[in-house]
């Protein structure tokens, strides 16, 4: 009987030493707050957008290939988009660019904006696609109907 206890000395070792200790165990029971140690934090207002894109400078527009020759208000928008120069693109779309039009990669000139980081150019495009597309259809009024367009004598005698 007395090898029973010496047969669990290695067992209660592996034990003590997978169990946490007091201290770590205090601090796994109490609660985050009721920490004496912890001050509050200050409250802080969100930033009004990604920190330091406040700062950030668009980049210097590429000048126009004086060989391109004149491109199609398409080619013009998608060739406006690739160099980063709005004014060329609100050029091309003043032409009749076709904001549904897709290039050689299949991309529509919002997709390509995004995909440069034209978010100058996405945003207008975003606007004009909206201005064509998102205006609400006229509101209709319902027609009169015939009981309504009648003068009272010819409805028929009053009841």
């Amino acid at each position: 009987m007395r090898c029973a206890p010496l047969a669990l000395l290695p067992l209660a070792t592996l034990a003590w030493l997978a169990l946490p200790s007091s201290e770590a165990a205090a601090q796994f029971g109490r609660p985050r707050s009721a920490r004496p140690s912890a001050a509050p934090a200050p409250e802080r207002p969100p930033p009004p957008a990604l920190p330091g894109l406040q700062y950030r400078r668009a980049p210097e527009a590429i000048p126009a290939d004086p060989n391109a020759g004149d491109l199609s208000p398409n080619a013009a928008l998608f060739d406006a988009i690739n160099r980063g120069d709005m004014a060329a693109a609100r050029d091309a779309v003043a032409r009749g660019a076709d904001i549904d039009a897709r290039n050689v990669l299949g991309l529509t000139p919002i997709d390509a904006a995004v995909d440069q980081g034209r978010t100058e150019i996405m945003f207008y495009l975003l606007s004009i696609r909206t201005g064509i597309r998102g205006a609400p259809a006229p509101a209709e009024t319902p027609a009169p109907t015939r009981a309504a367009a009648a003068p009272p004598s010819a409805r028929g005698p009053a009841r």
